[in-house]
Protein backbone atom coordinates (compact mmCIF):
# COMPACT_ATOMS: atom_id res chain seq x y z
CA UNK A 1 0.00 0.00 0.00
CA UNK A 2 2.72 2.51 0.85
CA UNK A 3 4.12 2.33 -2.67
CA UNK A 4 0.89 3.93 -3.88
CA UNK A 5 1.55 6.88 -1.61
CA UNK A 6 4.87 7.92 -3.14
CA UNK A 7 4.99 11.43 -4.56
CA UNK A 8 7.60 12.70 -7.01
CA UNK A 9 8.65 16.16 -8.10
CA UNK A 10 10.67 16.76 -11.25
CA UNK A 11 13.50 18.94 -9.95
CA UNK A 12 14.44 20.07 -13.44
CA UNK A 13 11.02 21.54 -14.18
CA UNK A 14 9.68 22.28 -10.68
CA UNK A 15 12.78 22.44 -8.49
CA UNK A 16 12.94 26.22 -8.31
CA UNK A 17 9.41 26.40 -6.96
CA UNK A 18 10.03 23.64 -4.42
CA UNK A 19 13.32 25.19 -3.29
CA UNK A 20 11.65 28.61 -2.92
CA UNK A 21 8.75 27.24 -0.89
CA UNK A 22 11.08 25.40 1.46
CA UNK A 23 13.38 28.43 1.75
CA UNK A 24 10.48 30.69 2.76
CA UNK A 25 9.14 28.18 5.27
CA UNK A 26 12.55 27.64 6.89
CA UNK A 27 13.31 31.35 6.98
CA UNK A 28 9.95 32.28 8.48
CA UNK A 29 9.80 29.56 11.13
CA UNK A 30 13.40 28.71 12.03
CA UNK A 31 13.32 30.79 15.21
CA UNK A 32 9.98 29.47 16.41
CA UNK A 33 9.75 28.03 19.89
CA UNK A 34 6.65 25.97 19.17
CA UNK A 35 7.49 22.25 19.10
CA UNK A 36 5.28 21.50 16.09
CA UNK A 37 6.91 24.32 14.09
CA UNK A 38 10.40 23.21 15.11
CA UNK A 39 9.55 19.71 13.88
CA UNK A 40 8.26 21.09 10.57
CA UNK A 41 11.34 23.25 10.07
CA UNK A 42 13.60 20.24 10.63
CA UNK A 43 11.56 18.30 8.10
CA UNK A 44 11.80 21.19 5.60
CA UNK A 45 15.59 21.37 6.08
CA UNK A 46 15.91 17.65 5.44
CA UNK A 47 13.63 17.83 2.42
CA UNK A 48 15.60 20.74 0.95
CA UNK A 49 18.93 19.01 1.57
CA UNK A 50 17.66 15.76 0.02
CA UNK A 51 16.26 17.61 -2.99
CA UNK A 52 19.54 19.48 -3.54
CA UNK A 53 21.51 16.23 -3.32
CA UNK A 54 19.16 14.62 -5.85
CA UNK A 55 19.56 17.65 -8.14
CA UNK A 56 23.33 17.32 -7.86
CA UNK A 57 23.12 13.61 -8.71
CA UNK A 58 21.08 14.53 -11.78
CA UNK A 59 23.81 16.91 -12.88
CA UNK A 60 26.47 14.23 -12.39
CA UNK A 61 24.46 11.73 -14.44
CA UNK A 62 24.04 14.27 -17.24
CA UNK A 63 27.79 15.03 -17.14
CA UNK A 64 28.61 11.32 -17.43
CA UNK A 65 26.44 11.05 -20.54
CA UNK A 66 28.18 14.09 -21.99
CA UNK A 67 31.62 12.59 -21.29
CA UNK A 68 30.52 9.46 -23.13
CA UNK A 69 29.73 11.60 -26.16
CA UNK A 70 25.94 11.54 -25.89
CA UNK A 71 25.07 15.22 -26.08
CA UNK A 72 24.20 18.20 -28.19
CA UNK A 73 25.36 21.75 -27.58
CA UNK A 74 22.15 22.55 -25.72
CA UNK A 75 22.96 19.80 -23.20
CA UNK A 76 26.18 21.59 -22.28
CA UNK A 77 24.25 24.81 -21.67
CA UNK A 78 21.64 22.99 -19.59
CA UNK A 79 24.32 21.43 -17.37
CA UNK A 80 26.06 24.79 -16.87
CA UNK A 81 22.74 26.43 -15.95
CA UNK A 82 21.92 23.60 -13.56
CA UNK A 83 25.33 23.92 -11.88
CA UNK A 84 24.81 27.64 -11.42
CA UNK A 85 21.38 27.04 -9.88
CA UNK A 86 22.78 24.35 -7.60
CA UNK A 87 25.52 26.69 -6.37
CA UNK A 88 22.92 29.38 -5.72
CA UNK A 89 20.70 27.04 -3.72
CA UNK A 90 23.58 25.52 -1.77
CA UNK A 91 24.54 29.04 -0.72
CA UNK A 92 20.91 29.78 0.25
CA UNK A 93 20.83 26.56 2.25
CA UNK A 94 23.98 27.62 4.11
CA UNK A 95 22.50 31.07 4.79
CA UNK A 96 19.32 29.50 6.17
CA UNK A 97 20.71 26.57 8.09
CA UNK A 98 24.33 27.52 8.81
CA UNK A 99 25.61 24.18 7.49
CA UNK A 100 27.18 23.18 4.20
CA UNK A 101 25.73 20.30 2.24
Amino acid sequence: MSQNLDFNINLYTDGEMLFNILKVFIRDYKNSTWPHEIERVEFAKKLLADALRAYEEGIKAKEERIQQGFYIDQDLKIVEDMKARLDYWKNKYYELVGEHL
